[in-house]
């Protein structure tokens, strides 16, 4: 592999995507092989030095005209879903919870239901829900509209009060029953008569909905069970058990899902000080415009609120990619993994699988090679106002991609993707 031809490579990719798409911000990350190796790629027979990349175009606030910087702190919107889940995990790897546990008596509480007529309080399907149903999106909650930015929250039972008393949770009516079987994720619902249910379309009803309610529910699971740790002195918020079994074990040093203290966020003179991305929009001219409130409330922290910077994002898949392999294990055993990386769900709108918080898709390794191999990437999507995210990983080849962006829908999936054809292509 010619690191050198490769950097060069990206760092055109990386002028022609910010004049394709005339983003304000845009910041991406490449990283393959551990420890100063990288595995074999299926297209050669021979190991590669390990390289990393990280490279930024554009402005941290477009206003100001602050450059943006390689490792600038950025708002990472859903990728915390991978945090929570691995929190989760950590609970169930050490005993303290079972993936079949029923939600209902985790958090026995927790009441669900509709005070409208779709469903009556203590609608009888929240009682099927089980822990796996909610890290994989199938337990048939439904989500909220609105985030509440406007109104940040930042006191340390702000994600209580909204798991056992804000209506986003307590009356938002169940859309449907849980997913019975992992094994059944094919398979459409059906009613009480052993019909197919379906959608307002006609067509049979699919078993995944997206959920940020579920995440934060499972963020409250991990504050209230954080003690049953083994060695464990006592209870810990939800980000602070994220901080101390996650974030340190990987080295994520400049991460946190505790934003507010960082600085003012919805201050920009102090948000300027602390390398806070600014968050951006377009107006209906076209125009970029800042997005009017910052995406932080501490309800939200376990579905939505990571910050974080490249280099960091960088070191979170390496500590997954070796823990899996088992050459370190930093995060999990090998054998979690085949949990966490099973196919639980089919994602509707392009085929994708639902692991246990991870989005697992298959991608050829070279888009104009018809013999070129076919990899299974494991990562997530991250959208929120003024923000876009895309993260991913391929174990076998030790590939590690992130892109960040500041302004609402920039396409960070469809770079991330050619992202990772540069890394395959620099293993031939």
């Amino acid at each position: 592999m010619n690191t050198t031809v490769l950097k060069e490579k990206i760092e055109q990719f990386l002028d022609e995507t910010m004049d394709l798409n005339d983003l304000p911000g845009l910041a991406v990350g490449v990283s393959i092989g551990l420890d100063g190796d990288c595995a074999g790629s299926g297209y050669s027979q021979h190991s590669h030095p390990g390289f990393s990349f990280t490279g930024a175009r554009g402005y941290r606030d477009y206003d100001s005209g602050i450059p943006l910087m390689p490792d600038d702190i950025f708002h990472c919107a859903s990728l915390s879903k991978l945090f929570t889940s691995s929190a989760i995990m950590k609970l169930v790897e050490a005993g303290s919870l079972g993936l079949y546990d029923r939600l209902s008596n985790i958090l026995p509480d927790l009441k669900y239901g509709s005070s409208g007529n779709d469903a009556p309080i203590g609608d009888w399907r929240f009682g099927e829900i089980r822990l796996w149903n909610l890290l994989t999106h199938t337990s048939g909650l439904g989500d909220l509209s609105c985030y509440g930015w406007d109104k940040p929250v930042t006191d340390s039972d702000a994600l209580r009060r909204y798991v056992y008393e804000s209506p986003d949770t307590t009356a938002l009516p169940m859309l449907r029953s849980p997913q019975v079987n992992p094994e059944y994720y094919g398979v459409p619902e059906t009613d009480a008569e052993g019909k197919p249910l379906l959608d307002s379309k006609g067509n049979p009803a699919h078993l995944f909905r997206y959920s940020n309610v579920a995440y934060e529910i499972l963020g409250q699971i991990v504050a209230e069970y954080s003690d049953r740790m083994p060695g464990a002195d006592g209870k810990l918020s939800y980000e602070d058990f994220v901080a101390r079994y996650l974030l340190e074990p990987a080295g994520m040093h400049s991460s946190t899902m505790k934003t507010f203290e960082r600085c003012d966020f919805n201050d920009a003179d102090e948000r300027n000080t602390c390398s806070m991305v600014a968050p951006y929009e377009r107006a209906s001219d076209r125009s970029i415009v800042p997005v009017k409130h910052y995406p932080y409330t501490r309800q939200h922290a376990p579905s939505s609120t990571l910050t974080s910077t490249l280099s960091d994002l960088l070191r979170w898949g390496r500590a997954h990619i070796s823990s899996a392999s088992g050459k370190r294990e930093l995060l999990f055993s090998k054998e979690t993994y085949d949990s966490i990386w099973r196919e639980y769900a089919t994602i509707p709108n392009n085929g994708e699988k639902m692991g246990l918080g991870w989005f697992m898709r298959r991608q050829k390794m070279s888009r104009t090679d018809p013999g070129s191999p076919v990899q299974i990437l494991y990562g997530h999507e991250g959208s929120d106002d003024g923000f876009r995210a895309s993260f991913w990983i391929c174990p076998p080849l030790e590939i590690v991609t992130a892109v960040l962006s500041n302004i609402s829908n920039a396409p960070a999936k469809k770079i991330n993707k050619s992202l990772f054809e540069l890394a395959c292509d620099a293993l031939r």
